[in-house]
């Protein structure tokens, strides 16, 4: 049976008896969880584990996907209404998606994040399909020091997000850093900065931090500015879907948005927090209007949103290639396949052929379902706006700290998220960018255990770094990106003209 055939027959294995309405539910179930913060798409995923036993092994991979893809989405509704990242991933569309939403432009930042990143997740999962084996083989050639290169890559990027002052923004990240050195040393053991406190032996819940820093602040900020109304209430409640101008003006950001996150998404350990982040920082550097980021861009939104979408088709090549998951939901997508025993890895193409063509036929249903479920989703969430907003915002503190503590059922994340909040609102009086914080926070700990991971297999040698071709690819970008931004403002001080006062004067007198 030839390709095309195989995928065929995966739509009607997919949609067969109540496959649909299995799909459904999920992708639903994804937007709903993926907007609670706390709870975050591998903590819905396992939510609906349970559920799966009873089903078969194509239905329950295709429900799950659904979930997925929905929770990938389901963040950036209160990160772009609220300031609020539901998902990690979404951390980087508030910065944009809020700013609309203060300008009234709440349906539109929405439509946008949902057409892009229904746009990411097709694409990824095209790609999916047609490269997974050829895929496959490129991650093996992952270890300790190409995933070191790509965190030190990915961390260049506080640079991008320090605003007006570098050193501001270099000194958020350095925070974010400094944090993920709290807890046990993975290596020797060891305690850090743990104060004799048992409960920071896990380290600093990255969560709790990040919600802590944008939305508890957020509150704490429109509590202390009661005259204030940044958010401006839709008209009425609908979902506005970017045009064919607007699409054609955030194409380019798309598609970086599209590339970030199949690349990142190949890579082990990355996961749509980093995507997001260098795809926002790249959709910037690649914009026609790069001003324009920070304050209310819909390429801010689109770029992100893609490549937090794409991620799903690039976590699935290491799992379904290898059995190793590139991130928490594809570990959730492991975990059922090895319950409906199935065996993921180089073999599951020539043995489950038949389930694996049902998974990607799913895959690409739940991305086209994203849109009109995600739309009836949406005018609920567009309609808490006209709340007043004392009662929103003790809402949302309520969800904030009800769904820190329901992730992981432990009592000092809800007490993390309001001393990061207290932090945050400092940070933000102040001027300090706190998505520096959170990138040096996601990044930190990747960059520290796979440094010393690699210095140990090379005894302390740190030409290991150079003489492994990706890695050595990986820093030398790292070193340009770092030293474009010199080069062009060096060339524009050569170009620009002197100024009057500095400029010669001509026949040997002033006036």
């Amino acid at each position: 049976m030839g390709f095309l055939d195989q995928l065929v027959a995966g739509f009607g294995n997919a949609l067969s008896g109540s496959g649909l309405l299995i799909m459904i539910g999920g992708v639903a179930w994804g937007i709903i969880g993926g907007a609670i913060p706390g709870i975050s798409g591998a903590v819905a995923m396992a939510l609906a584990l349970p559920y799966t036993f009873s089903m078969d092994a194509a239905t329950a991979l295709v429900m799950l996907a659904g979930v997925w893809a929905g929770a990938n989405y389901g963040g950036s509704i209160p990160a772009i209404l609220m300031r609020m990242p539901g998902t990690p991933g979404s951390a980087a569309a508030l910065m944009d998606g809020y700013e609309l939403t203060r300008q009234g432009l709440a349906a539109k930042a929405l439509g946008v994040s949902l057409v892009c990143g229904t746009i990411g997740g097709l694409i990824s999962i095209i790609v999916l399909i047609a490269l997974v084996v050829p895929l496959g083989n490129l991650v093996l050639a992952f270890g300790s020091p190409e995933t070191f290169a790509l965190a030190v890559f990915g961390l260049t990027l506080i640079a991008g997000l320090s605003g007006p002052s570098i050193l501001k923004g270099l000194a958020a990240g350095a925070f974010g850093l400094l944090l993920t050195t709290v807890g046990l040393d993975t290596l020797t053991g060891s305690l850090r900065l743990t104060f004799g406190r048992r409960e920071l032996l896990a380290g600093v819940d990255i969560i709790s931090a990040m919600i802590g820093l944008f939305a508890v602040s957020e509150m704490f900020y429109q509590l202390s500015h009661p005259t204030r109304r940044d958010v401006t209430p839709p008209v009425d409640a609908r979902t506005s879907f970017p045009t064919l101008r607007e699409l054609r003006d955030v194409s380019r950001a798309t598609v970086v948005g599209t590339i970030v996150g199949l690349i990142v998404g190949i890579m082990p350990g990355a996961g749509a927090t980093a995507a997001s982040f260098v795809a926002y920082n790249e959709g910037r550097r690649w914009s026609k209007r790069p001003e324009l980021f920070g304050k209310g861009s819909l390429e801010g939104v689109a770029a992100p949103e893609t490549a937090n979408n794409a991620v799903q088709g690039g976590d699935l090549v290491p799992t379904l290639a290898l059995g190793i998951p590139g991130s928490n939901s594809a570990a959730i997508m492991l975990a059922a396949l090895i319950l409906h025993g199935i065996v993921p890895g180089p073999f599951l193409m020539s043995q489950q052929s038949k389930l694996v063509y049902t998974l990607f036929a799913g895959l690409i249903l739940v991305n086209l379902l994203m849109i009109p479920v995600g739309i009836v989703i949406l005018r609920g969430c567009l309609l808490a706006l006209r709340m007043p907003p004392p009662n929103l915002v003790a809402s949302i503190l309520a969800v904030i700290f009800i769904g820190t503590y329901a992730a992981d059922l432990f009592i000092l994340n809800p007490v993390l998220a309001l001393i990061f909040g207290v932090i945050g609102y400092g940070m933000r009086v102040t001027g300090f960018p706190p998505a520096a914080t959170v990138l040096g926070l996601v990044l930190g700990f990747l960059a520290e255990s796979e440094l010393r991971r690699s210095l140990i297999i090379s005894h302390g040698t740190w030409a290991i770094f150079f003489t492994r071709p990706i890695s050595a690819v990986l820093l030398v970008f790292t070193i340009g990106f770092l030293l474009y931004p010199l080069a062009l403002n060096l060339r524009r001080m050569r170009r620009q003209p002197p100024s009057p006062a500095t400029a010669p004067a001509s026949g040997g007198s002033s006036r």
